[in-house]
């Protein structure tokens, strides 16, 4: 473990990055107490996990609240899979149970969000996005949402207009960009199609506290693409 300690120390300092804000990757495969202190040996501060919505929906759901909890984090995110909403009935009954999993997890002092990936937009009941139909029938007393740029994007809509509309709803965002247009494959941050300064601007205005960048196929080592990115972030936004 000390070894592994001394390891990631030394990738955390290549980085120049302040270890503050990870997104929790180890989420429930170790003891709770000892990933803790792994982390709190690092720097380390956990403030999310991404969380299956079908263990959420289960009698399982407490043991991962009960978890989060120990690890001192703030938000529990997930999304129900759309691929399965026909129609406005079945949409506001999953709204409903998005709503019951962040009542259940605020005991805990946690907070629900609802991530997306490009199908919420695109899949539409009588016109409208079941994203929106989403958000209009969740409530931000128990549930905020977690905006994913590249996603947003990939459906055809503007990352900048969803997030407004999320005003004081998003706290944490997903950050990843896009080539082009027409391969819409993954890019280091900043060098692709989405303007990014547009987009943090409108976060600043919105209430979003924490960005989570990502890239789910680096054109470079993985190390060297974090590197990229953070010093994107740092120089330009």
């Amino acid at each position: 473990m000390l070894r592994i300690i001394d390891m990631l120390s030394a990738w955390l300092e290549n980085l120049g990055m302040e270890p503050l804000n990870l997104q929790v990757i180890l989420f429930s495969t170790v003891d709770a107490d000892e990933l803790r202190g792994f982390l709190d040996q690092l720097g380390l501060k956990p403030v999310s996990a991404h969380v299956g919505f079908d263990v959420l929906e289960s009698n399982r759901r407490n043991i991962v609240f009960e978890y989060a909890f120990k690890l001192g984090l703030k938000y529990v995110v997930s999304e129900p899979d759309v691929r399965l909403i026909n129609d406005l009935n079945a949409c506001v009954k999953v709204a409903e149970k998005i709503n019951s999993i962040g009542k259940s997890m605020e005991s805990y002092g946690l907070k629900f969000g609802m991530h997306n990936h490009a199908v919420e937009f695109e899949k539409k009941i009588d016109g409208t996005p079941v994203y929106d139909i989403l958000v209009e029938n969740t409530d931000p007393s128990y549930v905020f949402l977690q905006p994913d740029v590249y996603w947003i994007y990939y459906a055809g809509y503007d990352p900048c207009e969803v997030i407004k509309a999320l005003k004081n709803r998003c706290f944490l965002v997903h950050l990843k960009d896009m080539k082009d247009k027409v391969s819409k494959r993954f890019i280091e941050l900043g060098c692709g199609v989405i303007d990014f300064k547009a987009v943090v601007e409108v976060c600043e205005s919105s209430g979003v506290k924490w960005y989570i960048v990502e890239n789910d196929v680096p054109t470079m080592d993985s190390i060297e693409s974090a590197k990229f990115a953070l010093d994107y972030f740092k120089k330009e936004l």
